[in-house]
């Protein structure tokens, strides 16, 4: 009489438990690290935390403190250079992405503002570099909030706006090669049924 072939040798039976549990385990691991690391980023993206200790006011914290205030001015340029693509098109998904964007890098604008101290005067001979670096410090975000109240009046009044004006020429272009197509004679277009007149 032949075996059942669904039948598994017991020698199998631990070896496949075994071969299970540890491909759960490896699939369980992986999702818990990939959750976490994403979860790390996103914090990290919205908190960002200053690069060193408070500064004493000496040499090295002055030129530290420049190198960190070029940082965030690069990072002010790379986040304005989407403006551009938001006022020529304004998109709920790239809107989104400028606000995450934006959320990073006023984290990083007041890291620096936190190491560096530059809402409290420095005393010393560095005193006239340090007030210049707080006077940027300063300037850059005032830059920054006149792009944003830009977007933001662009998204609410002129993007609207600007939608309906290329809908609208999309629909004229429509019409205009209607009336060019094949049977239409040069002088006549197609009436349309909301004009009234004969």
């Amino acid at each position: 009489m032949p075996s059942d072939p669904t039948a598994s040798p017991a020698e199998y039976r631990r070896y496949r438990r075994f071969l299970s549990w540890f491909v759960l385990s490896f699939v369980s691991i992986g999702s818990l690290y990939l959750l976490v690391s994403v979860g790390v980023t996103i914090y990290r993206r919205r908190h960002a935390e200053p690069w060193g200790a408070p500064v004493t006011g000496s040499a090295e914290d002055l030129e530290s403190c420049a190198e960190e205030l070029i940082d965030v001015e690069e990072g002010l340029e790379r986040h304005l250079d989407n403006f551009d693509h938001l006022i020529a098109h304004y998109d709920t998904e790239l809107a989104q992405r400028w606000s995450e964007e934006r959320g990073f890098w006023l984290g990083q604008w007041r890291a620096a503002g936190t190491r560096c101290r530059y809402g409290d005067p420095h005393r010393g001979p560095l005193a006239k570099q340090w007030e210049q670096l707080a006077v940027i410090h300063g300037e850059l975000r005032d830059t920054e909030q006149t792009y944003d109240k830009e977007l933001l009046r662009f998204g609410q009044h002129e993007g609207p706006r600007l939608d309906q004006l290329r809908d609208r020429l999309a629909s004229v272009s429509r019409q205009i090669g209607a009336s060019s197509g094949p049977g239409t004679s040069p002088g006549t277009a197609p009436h349309d049924p909301g004009d009234r007149t004969p």
